[in-house]
């Protein structure tokens, strides 16, 4: 049995190990300096999306100092089933990936194994040879490349990369991405490193370090991250992150047991009819199953949209970000590590975030892994810290007060993202 087989068997007993984890502990909406009639207002924005059968369940958490104030929940794992859903149901988690393999590169760094400034052909020399296509476009003149990707390049979506047209990507280079399957679709069939050799083929959509493009670069420094600790990131996730901070219910495969993960639905496909009325609801469903979009047993784990997780999982990792990186007692990220996944890392650069975000480009600069939202045009005053996932995820860090919350349901694309909408309910409801 190899490094990476092994690794693929102890990802998926992340998800499955017979060691039980308590969930965080709770506290009151008021000792954590909330006015409970206020935060009801939550479920009063959710219920309505639940009820007209436009998302399949919902299940929303706030945390503070590592106890959850906040929950509430509707619907089930699989429609009809009768299984409800729980701050322990496993979410597809997409892109909410992003900012845990920033956190294990961040720690890499503090141990003089990566760099920023390190380039990228150290480790896929395929790459000495990419040219670049203006804006993604095979009309234009290609250019030669101006200077080498560098890590810091792919954390902060600045390395010319891009994603296919079914994520976000636009123009040639993005149809060739999905035509490839690079990182997504049937690339989750082949390795890290088998999608690299294939990735290094096609042009890139800017000069390295000019432009913010959302792109597979955090897929491809989660290979990095494999080849510097010699196991797969699923192994090294468990080892860094998901048993220092308990996170029971995290992997990067799907468990076995139908029921403890929510069922990923989305808009009916050609020739697919909304499910309508379904046996044990009483809803009207405007949806169908969209499972087949996911591989849930990839043969890599991505760095960048792979991860399954569940609510309290993620809380404990928000909550170990806004304790200067500490949890149980444990040193998990140094401060000045955790300073940087709140710095705006590519100043001057316009950060557009995808539409689903629902957030106003002026507004908006981009950290290590997170968007951070301004408070006004041109201020410098943060409101919050925030991501969000392809399959309708998201989550967002008040670091005034500490506060944490996590919006999950599973919907492909993701129309209902409602993280700021979420947030800025919390904040009204501050006493």
């Amino acid at each position: 049995m190899n490094k990476f087989t092994t690794g693929l068997l102890l990802s998926f007993f992340t998800l499955t190990g017979a060691t039980a984890i308590a969930q965080l502990p709770t506290t009151t909406t008021e000792a954590a300096g909330y006015d409970p009639v206020k935060l009801a207002k939550i479920q009063e924005l959710l219920d309505p999306l639940y009820e007209s059968g436009r998302i399949p369940n919902y299940v929303v958490a706030l945390a503070k100092g590592g106890r959850i104030f906040y929950s509430a929940m509707r619907g089930d794992t699989e429609i009809g089933s009768g299984n409800p859903v729980t701050l322990d149901t496993v979410y597809a988690l997409a892109s909410m990936t992003k900012p845990l393999t920033t956190t294990v590169a961040f720690q890499l760094m503090q141990e003089g194994k990566l760099a920023f400034e390190d380039g990228i052909n150290q480790f896929y020399p395929d790459f000495e040879d990419l040219l670049v296509a203006p804006g993604g476009s095979f009309e234009a003149d290609f250019q030669e490349l101006e200077r080498e990707i560098t890590i810091l390049d792919l954390i902060t979506h600045t390395s010319g990369f891009t994603y296919g047209e079914s994520v976000i990507g636009k123009g040639d280079v993005a149809k060739q991405y999905d035509d490839l399957g690079v990182f997504t679709g049937e690339g989750s069939l082949r390795t890290a490193d088998e999608n690299a050799e294939i990735l290094a083929e096609v042009p890139l959509i800017a000069q390295p370090g000019t432009a913010f493009n959302y792109s597979i670069g955090l897929d491809l420094l989660g290979g990095i991250l494999e080849k510097i600790e010699g196991k797969r990131l699923g192994q090294i996730f468990k080892e860094r992150l998901f048993n220092p901070l308990g996170m029971q219910n995290s992997g990067f495969r799907r468990p076995e047991k139908a029921g403890s993960y929510a069922v990923l639905y989305g808009i009916p496909k050609v020739g697919q009819s909304p499910l309508g009325q379904v046996s044990g609801s009483d809803i009207i469903w405007k949806i169908n199953k969209a499972d087949g979009l996911r591989n849930p047993y990839p043969a890599m784990d991505a760095g960048g949209g792979g991860m399954y997780g569940s609510a309290d999982d993620y809380l404990r990792y928000l909550t170990m970000l806004t304790t200067q990186g500490a949890f149980a007692g444990q040193q998990i990220l140094d401060p000045a590590s955790v300073k940087q996944h709140f710095t705006d890392l590519v100043p001057g650069i316009a950060f557009r975030p995808a539409r689903n975000f629902g957030e106003g480009a002026a507004l908006v600069a981009f950290g290590g892994g997170f968007g951070i939202r301004l408070e006004a045009v041109d201020s410098e005053d943060v409101d919050y810290y925030f991501w969000g996932g392809a399959n309708n995820t998201g989550f967002w860090i008040d670091r005034q007060d500490g506060s944490v919350g996590v919006f999950l349901t599973q919907h492909f694309p993701s129309r209902y993202n409602m993280t700021g909408q979420l947030e800025e309910l919390v904040d009204a409801a501050r006493l």
